[in-house]
């Protein structure tokens, strides 16, 4: 009888080495399941607010330029008459700022060829960007276009602009329209 209870006290010790194995295997699997599943949809998570981002500082820009008058030969006091028509001066040939900073474009086509990115992302009025869209970048090209929006060799009476944006994930986004000389 003495024998029986200290063989019983003996087994209820602790674990077995297979009881051991067997439970790192399972922590092990269960490891594996949570870095090649749940991990990655966490950096994912991320892609809806860096697209809304991207969008909102796309509107900013294409309002911003929509602002501008059509060409640098425009009249901006609301005259009658446009760049390239009868009685006109001939619309600009050359696209991109005429010598002005981003502060004092007036046309379009000043913001040809304009590229920021992070820590030099700025507005129109020069306030830093750099909290709200960390590690974006943009870049602007102004082509003269058909209706279609198809870049022209010749001037035209549209201009294409097209705004590239990149976020921090490496996200691409581009945003196009069209402005007619109206």
């Amino acid at each position: 009888i003495l024998s029986c209870s200290v063989n019983a006290k003996r087994h209820s010790d602790g674990f077995t080495l297979i009881e051991l194995i067997i439970g790192v295997v399972v922590l092990a699997f269960a490891l594996t399941l949570i870095t090649t599943l749940i991990f990655p949809q966490a950096l994912r998570s991320a892609e809806p607010v860096l697209q809304v981002r991207a969008a909102n500082l796309a509107q900013a820009l294409t309002e911003e330029i929509q602002g501008k008058s059509f060409d640098e030969n425009s009249d901006r006091s609301g005259g009658s008459l446009r760049c390239g028509e009868t009685g006109a001066p001939a619309c600009s040939s050359t696209l991109g700022p005429e010598s002005e900073t981003r502060d004092r474009f007036d046309d379009v086509d000043d913001y040809h060829q304009l590229e920021l990115s992070q820590p030099n992302l700025r507005d129109v009025l020069g306030s830093d960007l750099s909290d709200d869209y960390r590690g974006f970048s943009y870049a602007i090209d102004v082509c003269y276009s058909t209706l279609a929006g198809n870049c022209a060799a010749a001037i035209t009476r549209f201009k294409r602009v097209e705004v590239r944006l990149t976020t921090t994930q490496e996200q691409d986004f581009t945003f196009a329209f069209v402005m007619g000389n109206y």
